[in-house]
């Protein structure tokens, strides 16, 4: 790995550290969703980096691909068990990290505490050579001995530049994959614990979206394309993000959508409708172990 590469990786972790740690002290009773994920956003831009995708918010029962808009708020209430997914990247080398908070209450900190454990000891595995099936029975097995359940059908994984999801998954539940990690790989470690059935469905469509291909369309489609295209290049983006580059954005999204120039991720509720908690680090695989990048 270049000094450039491992320079950009670097403040990219920093500044998705500072914007977790900012968003964990301001999720509070009342506050609203949409506000709190501007704010997130802006401390990645002001601090020199952009975001790697939107910021999520899971609250409760949902796990992953939720981000507020103008039309489809939340407010935060006492007991919430809040998942704050924050990814920030330099000139398309990424930090991901995730942390949870429980709004005023402690009835869920053994959860959130089995979550943050699993990643804690999953890390200490990280070393060239470790099958990724160890480590989800790690994972596993810390969750487990804490009383919830792993949630089976999410996992972390590696990335690369101007990629979120560059090919080897991390699960949280041991598996058959032999796969081994490799020194200089980039890794999101993400364990996720619930009270629930240990596994996430696809809900309705949510406001976070990633460009497919271009293909023949309508002029102002092709626009709002080229625009997206130029803007957040192959990462994920939020709709609310796009109605600075088109008027009519909302509407020409879901058309985008519909012939197949994007795709939206459906927001991931626990099928038992268990409370969730999620902690999450960026990684760096080294000769003998790891460093971590948003620690």
């Amino acid at each position: 790995m270049s000094e450039d590469t491992l320079d950009k990786l670097s403040r990219a972790g920093r500044v998705a550290k500072l914007a977790r740690e900012f968003a964990m002290e301001n999720v509070i009773a009342g506050g609203s969703a949409l506000e709190l994920v501007i704010a997130i956003e802006e401390v990645i831009r002001s601090n020199g980096a952009e975001c790697a995708f939107p910021v999520n918010i899971g609250v409760n029962e949902v796990a992953a691909h939720y981000t507020p808009s103008k039309e489809n708020d939340i407010e935060f209430r006492t007991g919430d068990v809040v998942k704050i997914d924050i990814g920030a990247h330099i000139d398309g080398y990424p930090g991901d990290t995730a942390a949870t908070v429980e709004v005023g209450t402690r009835n869920h900190s053994t959860l959130i505490e089995a979550a943050e454990s699993a990643l804690e000891v999953s890390m200490e595995m990280v070393a060239p050579g470790t099958t990724v099936s160890a480590m989800g029975e790690t994972i596993e097995r810390v969750i487990k001995s804490s009383g919830f359940k792993p949630i089976h059908n999410l996992t972390g994984h590696s990335m690369e530049r101007f990629n979120l999801h560059a090919g080897l998954s991390i699960p949280n539940v041991k598996n058959w994959d032999r796969s081994s990690i490799k020194e200089g790989m980039v890794l999101a470690i993400e364990p996720f614990s619930t009270t629930g059935r240990g596994k996430v469905e696809g809900a309705h469509r949510g406001g976070i979206y990633r460009l497919m291909r271009d293909r023949k369309a309508p002029p102002e489609i092709s626009t709002l394309f080229s625009r997206i295209q130029s803007s957040f290049g192959g990462f994920p983006f939020a709709g609310r993000w796009c109605d600075d580059l088109h008027p009519d954005a909302s509407s020409l999204l879901s058309k985008m959508v519909r012939i197949g120039m994007a795709m939206s991720y459906p927001i991931l509720i626990e099928a038992g409708k268990g409370a969730v908690a999620q902690a999450e680090h960026s990684v760096i695989v080294t000769r003998t172990g790891c460093r971590v990048l948003t620690e």
